[in-house]
């Protein structure tokens, strides 16, 4: 690093240190939803072999949910798309009314 941003580095506050939530993100499922998954052997083996990238995104669009009924349809969403074989973290598209 330059000297500048040493010394700016140096001057940070640490209150405000980790208050983001890209800082805070849950980087993992809870012990209990991740057996829930390892269940379905299919599917957590289709989760498995997805790109780190991805599973991160998946496991945070799950664990940031407020509700314990939202983060459970959540993660029941995402087992059925690996069991599927879908690619997960991928935002759906429904198909469009031809009226």
């Amino acid at each position: 690093m330059h000297p500048a941003g040493l010394d700016a580095f140096a001057r940070r506050d640490a209150k405000r240190t980790g208050i983001y939530a890209f800082e805070n993100a849950p980087r993992q499922l809870s012990s209990q939803y991740e057996k829930m998954f390892r269940q379905n052997k299919t599917a957590w083996d289709v989760f498995e072999r997805h790109p780190p990238s991805a599973k991160k995104t998946v496991i945070f669009w799950i664990m940031s949910a407020k509700k314990e009924e939202t983060q459970l349809r959540r993660l029941h969403h995402v087992i059925e798309r690996c069991v599927k074989g879908l690619k997960v973290g991928v935002l759906e598209t429904k198909p469009k009314d031809n009226a």
